[in-house]
Parts: structure tokens; sequence; C-alpha cells
């Protein structure tokens, strides 16, 4: 089945978005997605990864949409390391593979298939979060990566952009995660993981495996803990050296 083009014109403001899957109803479902949200654009949607680098080959891309399982396992081929190609948003209907493990080939995030309509806008709203200031075009056609300017995230069904230098900490909960800030507190139901690649170093520090902290407010050491807006918060033993060392590094 040849590549489908939308003939529509991109927005300037939308990120060109190309889908990837060797079944066409997962491709159109996915697509549909795409479709719906305001700050993104269907540019087409391919069956096969030779039809997916042939299209890259000739037209800028700035989203793509891949899924990782066989038959398509050929499809990693169009993974560029990070800086080179297009953001990437890995696609699966297998729990097992470790979808979070390309972050040095431009992946940002992933779906795990059947999703729901929450689960893509929390990934659209990261994409369009993540959006670089300006797009330069490779030689090869593909463009670069996606930056973050700050922390994004879906409050009350709306996204919303929180100033990094607001951040005190942000602490799993489960099911949920609490962001601790300046002048406010959030428990939201975006997953700890997501929120934490969100977070640039070294600003901002896991100091247990629950809980990432923002160097810059933290006011003391005290016994096994670091004290921020007047908790404390425990340190990892298996990340106190390092923990440590970067915080004695820090200003309070």
């Amino acid at each position: 089945m040849r590549y489908s083009s939308v003939a529509a014109p991109t927005p300037i403001t939308s990120l060109r978005c190309l889908v990837v899957d060797n079944d066409p109803t997962a491709a159109a479902a996915l697509a549909a997605c795409v479709q719906q949200a305001p700050f993104l654009s269907l540019v087409a949607s391919c069956t096969s990864p030779a039809q997916a680098l042939a299209y890259l080959r000739t037209h800028p891309v700035d989203v793509l949409f891949l899924p990782i399982e066989l038959p398509l396992l050929a499809g990693l081929q169009l993974l560029r390391p990070a800086g080179q190609g297009p953001a990437v948003v890995l696609t699966s209907s297998y729990p097992d593979y470790n979808l979070q493990s390309h972050g040095t080939y431009g992946v940002v995030d992933y779906l795990l298939k059947p999703f729901c309509s929450a689960r893509f806008r929390q990934v659209a709203g990261r994409l369009h979060a993540q959006r670089p200031a300006a797009t330069p075009v490779c030689k090869s056609g593909m463009f670069a990566p996606l930056y973050t300017s700050g922390l994004h995230l879906w409050v009350n069904k709306q996204l919303t952009q929180l100033r990094l230098a607001d951040v005190l900490y942000i602490e799993d909960l489960g099911d949920r995660t609490r962001i601790k800030m300046l002048q406010q507190e959030l428990i939201i139901e975006e997953s700890f993981a997501t929120l934490a690649n969100q977070l640039p170093e070294p600003q901002f520090l896991r100091i247990n495996p629950t809980c990432i902290v923002a160097l810059s407010h933290t006011t003391a050491v005290v016994g096994n803990a670091l004290a921020v807006a007047g908790r404390r918060l425990p340190l990892g033993a298996a990340l106190q050296d390092e923990v440590l060392a970067r915080v004695f590094q820090t200003s309070f």
C-alpha cells in the first residue's frame, strides 16, 4: 500500500507529523488523533519503513510516530542520533518493550496501544511544549529535535506551562505525581517518569527513586536528607554519594 500525502497546507505553527504502522486500521486511528490536535499536522501516513524512508528523503518532518515491534522492527532504521532527525514517538501493542530506552535517538515519548485520547493529548502536549523556536532543515531533509522551554502538563484538561524556576521538587505518588512549587502544589495524573524527562540537568537531580529536586532550592543537608521548602527529603542509599557531591558543588 502506497503512502498517502495530505494535500491541505500545513500551518506554520503546527508540527509536521509522519505516521508509520503496518496495520492500516491502527495507522488511520493514529492519523485521526494527529489531525484532531490543534498544534499537530498530518503530512503523510505510511504502512512500511521503506515508504517512510522514501518520504523522509524528500519532505521535512518534525515528528515521527514509529512502531517498534515485529514485523516493523526494521522501522528502527529510521531512527537517527539526537540532533540529526525528527522527534520520535514510539508505539507498541506490547508492554514488554522498553520504549523509553531510545532517548539518544530523539525519542521523546511513547504510546502503548490501545491508547486513550487523554494519553494522546499528553504526548501531543509534550511535543508542542518541546518544539524548537525555529526548525532548521538538515541536509537529509529531516528536522532537528525539539527542545524543552519549560515544564508542560495537562491540568484540568488544559495544557499548562510551569516555570522551571518555580519548581521545588516532584515526587512519585504511585498513580499520581506531586509537583511542589514556590506558590502552589499540584497533584496530577501524569506519570513521574514523563515529568522527569522534562526536567533538565544539572538544575534538577534525582535524590531517590521517587523524588527529583531543584538544587537551587536546596537549603541544607540534614543527616541523610535534603532540606527543600521546609521539608526533609531522604537521600537514596545508592545515590547518596553522587547527590552530596552535586549538592556541595551548588551554592545554597
